[in-house]
């Protein structure tokens, strides 16, 4: 048995070194203009997707996020993919109570006074992408922690090019951001709730569950029923309740998502108490499949494209 645990544990690795190369060689030549960026997007598909994406009449949600990714932007998109811009716009909206309050900016890494900074505290880069460094006691890191942390995850900004060639993210200018830590009443991180809507209406979400330990993904419809579908992460085995304020919850993803074709806003629920998370247009850049890729054609029967001749004129 242990043989076999290491012989796939073995082909595991060279797999995962294949596909890293894979990915660095079609890298290199997008960020060189060798290749455009619609040939490199599908390239990239069909490695991490298992399929050949069609950005030409796209169905798949995962393909519509690709074509949304070089086809579509518009100003405000680019205000909200950055951590603190973003505060400015839920403001707009009349939502300010449920923003997470800010304890520092910071121009850039190197700024970063470690001695001004709480016992607790998160901070993560403006223009993030999936990352944050939590932090639960201040005398158990130092500044380098952070800094590599946050160098890492920046990292994909190369140059001006997203690595995945998600297009919002190419007018912005990263900064550091350090907010309140929220935890749960035992000290745990909160559950986020991820909802995915269209043109300010919210079809389906995800709750985020157990990322102290290994998180955890569950999908549900809109009106709470969970669904049998996976993407990135394995279900709770101990399936996340609907919050009490759920309707407020699905009002306020309604309001910030309004002027979008697609948007994913995630929300925190603390006792009762909604806390803002991000807005992000590109879900896991569009190249994560389903566990099913019925679930694919599904997400993706309700993103309705815009005109291409849209791009860059609101």
């Amino acid at each position: 048995m242990l043989k076999k645990i290491y012989h796939l544990l073995r082909l595991n690795k060279i797999k995962d070194a294949y596909i890293n190369k894979k990915i660095s060689i079609l890298y290199d030549l997008m960020a060189h203009d060798k290749i455009d960026d619609k040939k490199y997007l599908i390239k990239m598909g069909k490695i991490y997707l298992g399929y050949k994406m069609n950005l030409d009449l796209p169905k798949t949600f995962n393909e519509k996020i690709n074509w949304y990714k070089i086809n579509y932007l518009n100003d405000a998109m680019t205000q909200l993919v950055d951590k603190i811009e973003v505060k400015k716009y839920i403001m707009d909206c009349n939502l300010k109570h449920i923003l997470i309050p800010t304890i520092k900016e910071y121009a850039s890494v190197n700024d970063i006074i470690f001695d001004d900074l709480p016992q607790k505290f998160v901070i993560k880069n403006s223009i993030d992408s999936g990352g944050v460094f939590v932090c639960r006691d201040k005398n158990q890191i130092t500044i380098e922690d952070i800094k590599n942390k946050l160098n890492i995850i920046n990292s994909i900004f190369l140059n001006g090019k997203h690595k995945y060639r998600e297009l919002a993210y190419e007018k912005t200018n990263n900064r550091i951001i350090v907010e309140e830590l929220l935890e749960t009443e035992d000290n745990h991180s909160p559950m986020d709730y991820k909802f995915f809507c269209f043109n300010g209406e919210p079809r389906f979400l995800f709750v985020g569950s157990e990322r102290d330990i290994g998180v955890k993904f569950d999908f549900y419809d809109i009106d709470f029923n969970w669904l049998n579908v996976r993407q990135g992460h394995e279900n709770n085995i101990n399936k996340p309740k609907k919050p009490c304020n759920y309707s407020e919850m699905l009002n306020i993803a309604r309001i910030l998502s309004k002027n979008f074709p697609h948007v994913r806003v995630d929300l925190y629920n603390i006792n009762g108490k909604i806390y803002f998370g991000e807005m992000t247009f590109y879900h896991d850049a569009g190249l994560v499949p389903f566990s099913n890729i019925k679930w694919d054609y599904e997400f993706g029967k309700y993103f309705e494209l815009p005109n291409i001749n849209t791009i860059n004129s609101k």
